[in-house]
């Protein structure tokens, strides 16, 4: 690809690891999708020499160079400083426009713009200023020697409109349509699959030299084969071959490509058979609930569900008998069916998902160490009354928020098996043979 570019992220909340950076990421997405390859990432904390030495080195290094943050009105905020010396001069000059912009965004809101605000409208000699309709910090634009620079405010909801108005256009004008379609790029996303079986699966595809090129990344429960086809292998095929192919490898755990979650998954495959799930939770402690919700229109498949931490609760809310909770405790395939199955009835629904477990750090015994989590999937419509909920047991490694969110994203693909007419595959850290029925 002709067209190169690089990413500098600013501010000593993501380098001191207080917040994560994450709009990097969406900018190589954006870059790709038009045709131009992002060849390196970078994060400074707010040192204005450090941010200087950065615009400088990848700007010898990328005809296109995008830095996110440093642009508020404190002290601390020193991208614009940083970029006048890398263009060679500590000199900053005031834009009229941008004061006037400034001055009617906070009119607009019946304020008095503080002082402070004013230095957002200063820029280095040579530099434009980017408008920001949804925020106080304009952007600039500069040339150093091949290489256009553009500083956007860290926010995403700022960052990313402003990207769309002003980087988006340049560089399609500089990209043509046949330099755009000579990468492709693909995600398909797995759930379930411990990585190195699901890279066993699609090994064939692995090697470094290929083209289509395939490699895998793991997160959670989540593993995710990325799929990058260069010149001719990007349109004679070959691409579409083998993305198809790496799906079959997966299937059934493989719930989807690119942007495609495994809520939004789930919501599609109940959706298409016209059913309804709701949940019955007390370790994952509301999570799976707000997981399912993530996806868009949610409310058409997901009725609610209920948490019930206590013993007294999930007897007097579920229905779970005491003697079951006392003979069996909380923690055990029979309750978790009996949530699961009491949810289900209660909310008039086919499916209901339970999780009962000891996500830690304490609580656990020899019998039920920490991160063994008990997940349960009620269909009122099998039919063998025997196995209505069908309970499998996880022993899930990691800190207590590790297993809840594995716990999560398990129950999801639990439910989506069901709903599937696949209850009984085998999943990433199931004991063996705990496969269970009882009600």
């Amino acid at each position: 690809m002709s067209i190169r570019a690089a990413v500098l992220s600013i501010g000593d909340e993501l380098t001191l690891g207080q917040v994560a950076e994450s709009n990097a990421r969406w900018i190589s997405q954006e870059c790709l999708a038009l045709g131009v390859r992002v060849v390196q990432h970078r994060t400074v904390d707010d040192d204005r020499d450090e941010i200087a030495r950065g615009i400088v080195q990848l700007a010898a290094i990328a005809e296109v160079l995008v830095v996110t943050g440093g642009l508020g009105p404190t002290d601390d905020d020193l991208t614009r400083e940083a970029l006048a010396q890398a263009m060679g001069s500590k000199a900053l000059i005031e834009d009229d426009r941008a004061l006037e912009m400034l001055r009617a965004r906070f009119e607009s809101r019946g304020r008095e713009m503080p002082q402070m605000n004013a230095r957002q409208a200063l820029r280095p000699t040579g530099a434009q200023c980017i408008d920001n309709p949804n925020g106080t910090a304009p952007g600039l634009m500069a040339r150093i020697d091949q290489s256009t620079v553009y500083c956007l405010p860290g926010p995403p909801n700022e960052m990313r409109p402003m990207f769309h108005a002003v980087i988006s256009p340049a560089l399609q004008a500089r990209v043509d349509a046949a330099e755009r379609q000579s990468l492709r790029t693909c995600a398909i996303h797995s759930c379930g699959l411990a990585e190195s079986v699901a890279a066993e699966r699609i090994r064939a595809f692995m090697q470094r030299d290929a083209n289509p090129l395939v490699g895998t990344t793991a997160s959670g429960a989540v593993v995710t084969a990325r799929i990058r086809a260069s010149g001719t292998a990007a349109h004679d095929g070959r691409f579409e071959q083998v993305c198809d192919e790496i799906e079959r490898a997966w299937s059934p755990y493989c719930f989807g490509r690119d942007l495609t979650t495994l809520a939004e998954s789930l919501g599609q495959v109940l959706r298409d058979r016209g059913e309804h799930v709701v949940t019955a939770e007390s370790c994952t402690a509301g999570g799976i609930a707000q997981f399912i919700t993530t996806a868009a229109g949610s409310s058409g498949w997901f009725r609610g569900g209920w948490i019930t931490y206590s013993n007294g609760l999930k007897h007097a809310m579920l229905g779970v008998p005491r003697e079951m909770l006392h003979e069996h405790g909380a923690v055990s395939p029979q309750v978790a069916c009996s949530m699961a199955v009491g949810a289900a009835e209660r909310a008039g629904v086919r499916f209901a998902v339970s999780a009962t477990g000891i996500a830690g750090p304490d609580g656990g015994t020899v019998g039920k160490p920490v991160g063994t989590v008990w997940i349960a999937v009620a269909d009122l419509k099998e039919r063998d009354a025997a196995h209505r909920a069908r309970a499998r047991c996880f022993r899930l490694s990691g800190d207590r928020e590790t297993v809840r969110e594995r716990s999560v994203r398990i129950a999801a693909q639990l439910v989506r098996f069901s709903a599937m007419g696949n209850p009984d595959i085998p999943v990433l850290w199931e004991v063996p043979f705990a496969i269970a029925g009882p009600t």
